[in-house]
């Protein structure tokens, strides 16, 4: 690992959890996209990215709106949040498990930052289509 891949993963770190301070406070970041989404519709992180594994896989966009994750590219993809089990970051991936299946979705990014980003913010949204989900952060206080 290199000086400078050092510095963009501290970089990366500490944006992650200012924008985790933001997200909490429903500070979520506005995107320009008109061009990738419907009418009407906010988003709020787009990126380029492969899709899949492998480094013959789709080149394309990610696009997370308030209600959608899409990925367009020669295979457009678009998926209702409420379908979206758990969204996890690994290094430059973002990985998104389905409710009810096995298959994971994997999303290359360039950097660490925007995988950074897109990960917090892919997070958020999915926890968001689940209001009464269980927060793994949250304390719980018991009272007799």
């Amino acid at each position: 690992m290199t000086l400078s891949t050092k510095s963009e993963d501290v970089s990366a770190e500490l944006e992650a959890v200012e924008l985790a301070i933001r997200l909490k406070h429903g500070d979520v970041p506005i995107a320009d996209a008109r061009d990738l989404i419907a009418p009407g519709d906010r988003c709020h992180f787009v990126a380029p990215v492969r899709f899949g594994r492998r480094r013959s896989d789709h080149c394309g966009h990610l696009v997370l709106t308030v209600g959608r994750l899409k990925f367009r590219g020669p295979l457009d993809l678009s998926l209702s949040w409420s379908d979206v089990a758990d969204v996890q970051r690994t290094g430059r991936d973002i990985v998104v498990s389905l409710e009810d299946s096995r298959r994971l979705l994997r999303f290359s990014c360039y950097s660490a930052v925007e995988a950074v980003r897109g990960g917090a913010i892919a997070q958020y949204l999915a926890n968001s289509a689940r209001p009464h989900a269980v927060d793994a952060n949250a304390g719980y206080q018991a009272s007799i």
